[in-house]
């Protein structure tokens, strides 16, 4: 295999004017959404003194995210996705502006922060749900590896990158200039994505509007429960969402890495910052080197391997005795994830219709959000009942154990297949928004769970985020 093959696939950005726009405001907006993340808690702990506050903003963040992403994905699946996206973004853009004008305030109030946090966090759960359902259709379905690999290291390299400066900004003018500095790039995001086509809803090709595609003459184009009907269908995606779940709920316990530091490997806040950057320094690395993800003759193989090992490693972070190991091991967890995540985007997407897409975005994002919530209450109180670390082993095991589980139950995701670029070329929706196979219609046969080793596949979450 050539080294060319190895490294990340940027096809996609070469070949689509639209993908291609859609990323760089993807890019901005990461960079903008990390600077704020730091404002945001520093400014909170200042006004209050505890990390009470802090927790509790972070809670009214996750949860009008995860309402936000239930109502993208309608949204998505009945509106222009174009007009859908621009909206929002620029409405949190508002919500940013409003943040900055408080913060510079002789006395900030902390209920107009609170009320910030909840209108942004609305708007982003929409922007997210619908990007997310957008970018299967900018690229052919033989791009979908290179497109998630495209859109994971833009997050990952935002994640080490952008709190930095979020730091330095906050050190220099304070965390007004930081929340300006967000509404800026938010707006610069809107504007970028004028540049898309119009993304108008796809239509069932059951004479539904949007239906679940039963044929029960219901119209479920309202409703995220089109998206579990279907995904309990099809078993494969059903799989997926299993997989997804158990991840989300039992993933990287950094809940513990503040206790862990102080009681097991010292080194104060330095350490802590590495920790909280290993995880993203392994997504990097496999991101860059993501050429041969797409090409794999197996990804529902290497899929649940991926699972598999990022659940080893989290078993085995919890037993290093010093930081070296611990360090590794994080690396390792982000590695694996980065492979996982790559490959669900493009199963996931290769099998939903695009009248779907956007229902099944706001279910896996809803997904991811509600398990991070709940994953965080779970391993702390492990964690208060025995120790940290028991308590990163036993989520880990139970991580790798779902893996085998689901590999056993769920042949068909063993088998899943992803299309050639021969095959892509001939039935699906490429750049310019022609084609059949990847709404739904004829040239891409549904296929459900454990029939066989016909090409199947999956949908999205960790690449569109945004």
């Amino acid at each position: 295999m050539r080294l060319r093959d190895l490294l990340i696939d940027i096809e996609p950005l070469r070949a689509g004017r639209d993908f291609r726009a859609a990323f760089i405001a993807r890019t901005v907006s990461l960079f903008g959404l990390g600077i704020a993340t730091v404002a945001l808690a520093a400014q909170v702990y200042r006004l209050t003194g505890t990390t009470v506050h802090v927790a509790a903003v972070s809670m009214v963040m996750s949860v009008s995210v995860l309402v936000g992403s239930l109502v993208g994905g309608v949204l998505a699946d009945r509106s222009d996705r174009r007009r859908v996206i621009i909206i929002a973004r620029s409405a949190a853009a508002l919500g940013f502006a409003a943040l900055a004008v408080n913060a510079m305030l002789p006395e900030p109030r902390l209920w107009a922060v609170y009320l910030c946090v909840a209108w942004d966090g609305l708007a982003s759960g929409v922007s997210v749900t619908t990007l997310m359902a957008v970018v299967p259709t900018l690229v052919r379905r033989d791009q979908l590896p290179a497109a998630g690999a495209l859109m994971a290291i833009t997050g990952e390299l935002g994640s080490i990158f952008a709190p930095f400066l979020g730091g330095v900004l906050i050190a220099a003018w304070g965390a007004g200039f930081a929340f300006a500095a967000t509404a800026v790039t938010t707006a610069l995001t809107s504007l970028l994505l004028t540049r898309l086509r119009p993304l108008p809803p796809a239509r069932s090709t059951d004479g539904g509007d949007g239906g679940d595609g039963e044929g029960d003459g219901h119209d479920e184009s309202g409703s995220p429960m089109a998206a579990l009907r279907f995904a309990l269908r099809e078993r494969v995606v059903g799989g997926l969402l299993l997989l997804g779940g158990v991840t989300a709920f039992f993933g990287v316990p950094v809940v513990l890495f503040p206790e862990l530091v102080h009681t097991r490997f010292g080194g104060g806040d330095v350490m802590l910052g590495l920790l909280y950057t290993a995880p993203a320094v392994g997504s990097v690395l496999v991101s860059v080197g993501s050429g041969w993800i797409g090409r794999t003759a197996a990804p529902g193989k290497v899929l649940l391997a991926a699972v598999l090992v990022s659940g080893l490693a989290v078993a085995g972070f919890g037993l290093s005795p010093s930081v070296g190991p611990a360090l590794a091991a994080l690396v390792v967890v982000g590695a694996a994830g980065t492979v996982y995540g790559i490959l669900e985007y493009a199963l996931v997407h290769h099998s939903t219709p695009d009248r779907l897409r956007g229902r099944m975005a706001g279910v896996l994002t809803s997904q991811q959000t509600t398990g991070d919530i709940a994953g965080d209450a779970e391993v702390a109180l492990i964690a208060r009942w025995f120790n940290p670390g028991a308590a990163a082993v036993f989520n880990g095991l139970l991580t790798a154990v779902t893996a085998v589980v689901v590999a056993v139950a769920v042949p068909g995701l063993r088998r899943a297949t992803l299309p050639a670029e021969d095959d892509a070329d001939a039935d699906d929706t490429g750049a310019d928004g022609t084609g059949t196979g990847a709404d739904g219609g004829p040239g891409t046969p549904s296929v459900p769970l454990g029939t066989g080793p016909a090409p199947v596949a999956a949908p999205p979450r960790a690449p569109a985020a945004g």
